[in-house]
C-alpha cells in the first residue's frame, strides 16, 4: 500500500504505515498489501510493535519496484493496452469488509483494458528478479507468488464490487522486459475466499482478547522459514533465535571448509575461468563466421582444410505458459508443472 505523503528519507513505502492497526469503529485494518502474512505479525504491527527497520539493500530494493511501477504501465500503454494509473499524489483507497472485525483496505497501481477487447480491470504491478521472473512465467502467479493475486483479489472487489478478471504485470528488474498475466474472475474470487478464510481468526482473535498486546495468535510459519527470517517483527517474536539462527551451522555431514580453504577455491576458479575465456571466445567468432558463410552459399555442408563443416538445425519446443495459466487452475498446472531444486554455486 503506497503513502499519499512522501516518505521519511529513511524508510521505504512498505513501513510508512503499519500493516495492521485497529481503527475508530472497533474494527482490525489489514493493509491489502499484507493480507496474507503471519497473523501474529499483523497483530504485532496492530498492537503498536515497532518494526525493525528495513537495511539499506531492502530499501533499494522496494524503492526500486516502487520507481519502476510507472515504467511497466508506460510500456502496457505503448503495447496497446488502455490505463489509468492510480493518482499518487491522492490515491483513493478501496475498502473490502472480509469478516464483521476484518477490513482490507488499499489501491490499486492501475485499472485498465487489454488491446481491442475487454472490460476494466484491476492492475497490479510487481517487480522480480531473474529468477523469481522465470518462476512466475512457468508456474503462474497463483502458484509462485498468491500473496499478489490475493492483493488484486481485493482491489478487484473494493474498486468493481464482484468478481472479474484482474491483471498482474510483472517486470523483469534485470533484462528490463515485461509480461502480463490475467487472472479469469472465478480464480479471483477463489483467491478472495481464501484471504478471507486467512483474515477470519484474527477477527476472532480481536474479538475474543480485545487489542491486548500480550495475547498472541500462534506463528502461521515455522522458525527458520523465509518468511520468519523476512520478518520485520522477528526479533519481538523468537528474540533468542536470531543470533542463533545468524550462527546455525548447516544441516547435513558437509566436511569441515575453513576460510582459507574458500579463499583458495574462489583464487582457483576465477584462474581457471580466465585460461578458458580466451579460446572459448576465439571458438565462438570462429563458428559465428562459418555460421555466416554457410548461410551465404546456401548449402548445409562443405569441405574445408580436410575438414567437414555442417550446419545443423536444431528444433527446439517452448510451452506458452500464459495460455496455459489461463486455461488451468492452480491444482491442475501443479500435475503438470512441477519445480525442482537443485544447489549451485556462482562466483562473480
Amino acid at each position: 500500500m503506497k503513502e499519499t505523503a512522501d516518505p521519511p528519507a529513511d524508510r521505504a513505502g512498505d513501513y510508512d504505515r503499519p500493516a495492521a492497526r485497529f481503527d475508530w469503529e472497533g474494527q482490525i485494518e489489514v493493509r491489502a498489501s499484507a493480507a496474507m502474512s503471519c497473523r501474529r505479525a499483523l497483530w504485532y504491527a496492530a498492537t503498536g510493535h515497532e518494526p525493525a527497520p528495513p537495511d539499506d539493500a531492502a530499501l533499494t530494493v522496494m524503492e526500486t519496484g516502487r520507481a519502476l511501477e510507472p515504467v511497466v504501465l508506460r510500456a502496457m500503454q505503448r503495447a496497446g493496452w488502455e490505463v489509468t494509473p492510480v493518482d499518487s499524489d491522492h490515491p483513493t483507497p478501496v475498502t473490502v469488509q472480509l469478516t464483521p472485525e476484518v477490513t482490507v483496505k488499499g489501491h490499486p497501481d492501475a485499472t485498465g483494458t487489454a488491446p481491442l477487447f475487454g472490460e476494466e480491470a484491476v492492475i497490479e504491478v510487481k517487480t522480480r528478479g531473474p529468477s523469481a521472473f522465470k518462476r512466475w512465467q512457468a508456474l503462474g502467479a497463483e502458484r509462485s507468488h498468491p500473496d499478489s493475486v490475493a492483493q488484486a483479489a481485493l482491489y478487484t472487489y473494493g474498486r468493481f464490487g464482484e468478481a472479474r478478471d484482474a491483471v498482474l504485470a510483472v517486470m523483469d528488474t534485470a533484462e528490463r522486459t515485461w509480461d502480463t498475466e490475467v487472472i479469469p474472475g472465478e480464480r479471483v474470487g477463489d483467491a478472495l475466499e481464501r484471504t478471507r478464510q486467512w483474515l477470519a481468526p484474527l477477527g476472532v482473535h480481536y474479538a475474543t482478547h480485545g487489542a491486548d498486546a500480550e495475547a498472541l495468535p500462534e506463528r502461521d510459519f515455522e522458525a527458520g522459514s523465509w518468511r520468519c527470517r523476512s520478518c520485520p517483527f522477528l526479533a519481538t517474536c523468537l528474540p533468542g533465535d536470531v543470533e542463533e539462527n545468524a550462527n546455525a551451522a548447516p544441516e547435513g555431514e558437509e566436511p569441515e571448509v575453513t576460510a582459507e580453504d574458500a579463499r583458495e577455491a574462489v583464487a582457483a576458479f576465477v584462474a581457471a575461468r580466465e585460461a578458458l575465456r580466451e579460446p572459448e571466445g576465439a571458438k565462438r567468432q570462429a563458428l559465428d563466421t562459418l555460421k555466416a558463410w554457410m548461410r551465404h552459399r546456401g548449402s548445409a555442408k562443405a569441405e574445408l582444410a580436410n575438414h567437414t563443416v555442417s550446419l545443423v538445425r536444431s528444433t527446439r519446443y517452448a510451452v506458452d505458459h500464459k495460455r496455459l495459466n489461463a486455461l488451468l487452475d492452480p491444482e491442475a498446472r501443479a500435475e503438470i508443472v512441477t519445480e525442482q531444486i537443485s544447489q549451485s554455486v556462482r562466483v562473480t
